[in-house]
């Protein structure tokens, strides 16, 4: 969303539990997950959770300079911080500023996941 300073853009339903946290000045970590190894992390990470329920489980993680979860296995990650949220129908587009960040394998292709439709989840 821009380069100076670094930000980007999330789209989040608002029927989602994290939603609840992503108002501004909070912060939180995208992982960016490695083509070939993200499908554990996606049927991990999509699954349905009872609330309060840990959704990282038994995944490895360290913790970033922000206090959020960054999985050891990711290929890359950005600690975010949100600046504004937009009311756009059923979801929120959250806007964040990019903080910080690494990535761990400079080789690797970042994982796309592409939808049948773009009509539902």
């Amino acid at each position: 969303a821009s380069f100076n300073p670094p930000g980007l853009t999330v789209a989040v339903a608002k029927d989602r539990a994290i939603e609840s946290l992503l108002y501004p000045n909070s912060t939180f970590v995208l992982n960016l997950l490695e083509e070939g190894k993200h499908i554990p992390f996606m049927k991990q990470f999509l699954k349905p959770f009872a609330p309060g329920e840990d959704r990282f489980g038994e995944t490895e993680t360290k913790i970033a300079h922000n206090g959020s979860p960054i999985l050891q296995d990711a290929l890359a990650y950005l600690e975010c911080k949100v600046v504004n949220r937009m009311d756009c129908g059923d979801h929120w587009l959250i806007y964040c500023s990019a903080d910080a960040g690494n990535v761990f394998n400079p080789g690797g292709r970042t994982a796309v996941h592409f939808r049948q439709t773009g009509t539902h989840y």
